[in-house]
């Protein structure tokens, strides 16, 4: 094993704390950088959805390179140390200038452009090898999952910064209000990106003399069977999970009763989601990573369809059957992120080299693809059901199959489409299964 320090509780949290971070950031544009720059700068919105857009298609081809360029670092130095501290530095300042355009009109799109394409290749350059450090910090699947554990304990809280922290503070709809968000936000992002890289600042990687292609590690990738079943689970986990989560602000509008609803129902899946967490991480190593997936995906989809009984009967029902999804997110996640990291490992012990840093990043981008795909499958649901689109001048009232759409993209659709990810799971299990008869390699997770 390359590094033998203890996983305190201290040394966990104090990397674990960096998901906080890359949660945020990923939450906080969604939410709000749209309207931002519709409503507050003067934007044209179908050029503010492509300010929107291209640096999620930046992010989705960038992420393997990053991985290489962090393998590289770790084969020639042995730590991934430097790329992770530039991105924690270029971050916050970035995500600050995101929000705080002096222009307005096209010249703020182009602003926001450079500043929110900046944010993003900075998040890639932290993300990236900070998601491939369980692999070189913990070397038994009982340590890995205690470390994602904590990784989704600080994951769910950074769902209630950026989903009800931003919002809340931008409730004024001004450029002032935005810009004093961004620098609220932005001093939290630093404090919490920078303590995940002193935290970690002793780990080492395996030091190789050969330093592999781009396509070489792909290849590599590739051929880890393991971790390619995973990555198909995750992205079909996110797609469908973020098309449920997607439907919650048409649902508030159109059967709870509008944005506070809509509030109180996502506060209580996050705090549900962030509670659930040790419970879930408690489980994983008691039974294992597999089984505790097996219930986060059996609680989402039981979640879909208590949900769309519940949008019939009352708010108070959709938030009491909110917490299931929430419990299957904390399972979900504490278990994938786990079985990641055994897939990481399986893969140093066959190759000889750490490859950690390209399956991160390939990780990554599944994980954008699947965030990105989710809206997506949610407005082809409005789309074929009739939904008509509105502004607060020219309301319009839609029609009982709209309403019957939105509600079933926000339920039972995402819900039992979530099954799809069930023969993958089963594939995976024996995937390791088989692995587990080779000499000399340590299985993910079964």
């Amino acid at each position: 094993m390359v590094n033998s320090r203890p996983l305190t509780a201290r040394r966990m949290a104090g990397w674990g704390v960096g998901a906080l971070a890359s949660n945020a950031f990923n939450t906080l544009p969604g939410l709000l950088l749209l309207i931002y720059m519709t409503d507050a700068l003067g934007v044209p919105p179908t050029l503010a959805g492509l300010v929107v857009a291209v640096p999620k298609l930046f992010d989705l081809v960038a992420s393997p390179w990053f991985g290489a360029v962090s393998d590289r670092e770790a084969a020639r130095t042995g730590r991934r140390r430097r790329l992770m501290a530039s991105g924690a530095v270029i971050l916050p300042f970035a995500f600050v200038a995101t929000f705080s355009s002096p222009v307005r009109g096209d010249a703020a799109a182009l602003w926001v452009f450079a500043a929110f394409l900046a944010a993003s290749a900075a998040y890639l350059c932290f993300q990236v090898p900070f998601t491939a450090l369980p692999a070189e910090m913990a070397e038994s699947g009982e340590a890995r999952t205690r470390l994602m554990t904590w990784r989704t304990f600080f994951f769910t809280l950074g769902m209630l910064v950026g989903g009800v922290a931003g919002p809340l503070l931008t409730k004024d709809g001004t450029p002032a209000a935005y810009r004093t968000m961004a620098v609220i936000i932005g001093v939290v992002l630093l404090i919490v990106l920078l303590l995940p890289v002193a935290t970690t600042r002793d780990v080492r990687s395996r030091p190789s003399v050969d330093v592999r292609s781009l396509r070489e590690a792909f290849r590599t990738a590739r051929d880890n069977k393991p971790f390619v079943l995973l990555a198909g689970v995750l992205f079909l986990y996110f797609v469908f999970t973020v098309m449920m989560l997607t439907g919650l602000p048409y649902v508030a509008t159109y059967f709870l009763g509008g944005k506070d609803q809509q509030a109180t129902v996502f506060l209580v899946f996050a705090l549900s989601s962030t509670l659930g967490v040790p419970v879930a991480g408690a489980l994983a190593r008691r039974w294992g990573n597999v089984p505790v997936l097996f219930a986060g995906l059996t609680l989402w989809i039981a979640g879909g369809l208590a949900l769309y009984v519940a949008v019939g009967a009352s708010t108070t029902a959709v938030v009491v059957a909110s917490v299931l999804p929430a419990l299957g997110q904390s399972a979900g996640l504490v278990a994938m992120y786990a079985l990641l990291t055994d897939c990481m490992g399986y893969q140093a012990e066959r190759t000889g080299q750490d490859s950690a840093g390209v399956l991160s990043g390939v990780w990554t981008a599944v994980d954008t693809a699947g965030h990105a795909l989710g809206p997506l499958c949610y407005t082809v649901v409005l789309s074929l059901t009739g939904y008509a689109s509105a502004t607060l001048d020219h309301p319009v009232t839609q029609s009982a199959t709209a309403l019957e759409g939105l509600r079933l993209g926000f339920s039972v659709l995402p819900g039992l489409l979530l099954l799809t990810t069930v023969p993958l799971v089963l594939r995976y299990r024996r995937a390791v299964a088989g692995l587990a008869k080779a000499p000399d390699v340590r299985p993910a997770d079964a």
